[in-house]
């Protein structure tokens, strides 16, 4: 099953790619249709209980490519396949007009099949494998419109990607040196005292992985890659792809080195404070951006480094936490770049200086775009209020010192300037001020609008009965400590 999970979108890539005659509404429904049969396939392996296993490739006696469906796995899987078929419900009509279709889906399913394995990886060399694969197999999305600009933010993130792996590659071969073995076990695998030369092993691989999810220094490549991609692909880039990095660190802190041996030291501390400052960093930066979608990858620069804030805390309430940011930025964001893309495509406009009157012309777009940056901010009781409240709430519990007061600050700063570059278009849209002349109101294609007010439904419902998704994130972090 697990290798099923894998191979399936991987082979619709494929299919993809060799599938170019007969009508394109016929292939999109198809592609659908196999894309929720994936979808279907991951939550029926999650919700079923079992704790599956599996070896694909024994390269030594002790190295392994092996999967493992464990909490972690199960929760990065389902927001996974959930997220490419919202998406890809999206892309039908926003790619109608775009140039290479078969090229873009041909890679955007075999991003989701290999970012598939990374979550499912059972060990520390598997996942590098696929946490390659999922880099290299994701640029010709960034890629893909063959622009001055989407070239030069392409071999961007190729080459932060890069640097980023050979971090992760140094770390793996001294954890390698330490350890009995490379397996993801609860509580952490290594073995003895974790020496200077093992810690700042760790704190390599921290940065490695943490290159993926944009956080400071190695955060520049983002605000390069998002804006020039095609929306469904930027969607899919801030939302998911780069929380690869985060499932990285959570496996190197909490199966690897062990929460436990790593609370106090340097690397803890380290980390929250690059976490913090990053937070802080992409606030600003997207505050003074004009260009929507750029603000948006600022924005998502920030809001990752929340998820990584919790897990640097390292206790069950902040691991909590940054499970439910997972989700519920997830689901933010990629209704956030999928809105923008539905402004772009509909009127042309990036800016958003332009945006005025445009709540009254497209204003199921815009009450999409109210509900998820209600989220996004952390205004109660919408979803992103309970994963920023168990955060500040563990780092004035579990962090020593002043840390345990400036980690909430920054949280609260952050969602006031998260707030300013958030409401400022929305206000600008449906109160353009007195003599301005509307226009004609825009179609809003059927195919845009249902995925973005099922995503808007996901963080302001969900935010209203929040206690069934809180307890799964309860349960699947209470597993890990």
């Amino acid at each position: 099953m697990l290798i099923a999970i894998i191979l399936l979108p991987i082979l619709i890539g494929f299919l993809s790619a060799v599938w170019k005659g007969g009508a394109r509404k016929t292939r999109w429904i198809v592609l659908v249709a196999l894309q929720a049969a994936e979808t279907a396939l991951v939550i029926a392996a999650a919700v079923n209980g079992g704790d599956y296993a599996t070896d694909i490739w024994r390269i030594t006696e002790s190295l392994t490519v092996a999967l493992r469906l464990d909490g972690v796995a199960r929760l990065f899987t389902v927001l996974t396949a959930c997220a490419w078929l919202v998406t890809l419900i999206f892309a039908a009509e926003y790619m109608k007009h775009g140039a290479h279709e078969p090229r873009f889906l041909t890679f955007l399913f075999i991003t989701e099949g290999v970012l598939l394995g990374t979550a499912l990886s059972a060990d520390f060399v598997s996942m590098y494998v696929f946490y390659e694969l999922t880099s290299l197999c994701s640029m010709p999305l960034v890629l893909h419109e063959l622009t001055r600009e989407s070239v030069t933010g392409a071999v961007k993130y190729l080459y932060y990607s890069i640097g980023g792996a050979f971090f992760v590659l140094f770390g793996i071969a001294v954890l390698y040196a330490n350890t009995d073995t490379l397996n993801f076990a609860v509580g952490g695998t290594l073995t003895g005292a974790h020496t200077p030369l093992v810690l700042l092993a760790i704190f390599f691989v921290i940065i490695g992985f943490g290159t993926k999810a944009g956080l400071f220094p190695m955060h520049n490549w983002l605000p390069s890659a998002h804006p020039v991609a095609p929306a469904p692909a930027s969607a899919l880039l801030s939302g998911i792809i780069t929380k690869a990095g985060v499932i990285g660190i959570i496996r190197v802190i909490y199966f690897i080195a062990g929460a436990d041996t790593l609370r106090g030291t340097w690397v803890q501390t380290a980390g929250l404070i690059l976490a913090l400052f990053t937070v802080f960093m992409g606030s600003m930066m997207a505050y003074g951006e004009k260009d929507f979608k750029k603000r948006l990858a600022y924005s998502s620069i920030s809001q990752i480094s929340y998820v990584l804030t919790g897990l640097f805390i390292l206790s069950p309430e902040g691991l909590e936490g940054g499970l439910l940011q997972v989700f519920f930025h997830a689901g933010a964001k990629i209704g956030l770049f999928l809105a923008a893309g539905a402004i772009i495509y509909l009127t042309g406009y990036r800016s958003v200086e332009d945006f005025r009157g445009l709540g009254r012309r497209m204003p199921v777009t815009f009450l999409a775009l109210v509900f998820l940056a209600l989220s996004l901010v952390g205004i109660p009781p919408f979803g992103g209020f309970f994963s920023k409240w168990h955060i500040a709430l563990a780092a004035l519990e579990a962090l020593p010192g002043a840390l345990a007061y400036i980690a909430p600050a920054v949280l609260l700063v952050s969602a006031l300037l998260t707030a300013g570059y958030l409401f400022t278009p929305i206000i600008r849209g449906f109160f353009p001020g007195e003599g301005y002349a509307l226009g004609e109101p825009i179609r809003e294609p059927r195919a845009m609008i249902v995925p973005l007010l099922f995503l808007a439904a996901v963080c302001g419902l969900l935010g209203f009965v929040s206690g069934p998704v809180t307890s799964v994130m309860e349960a699947i972090a209470g597993g890990m400590m």
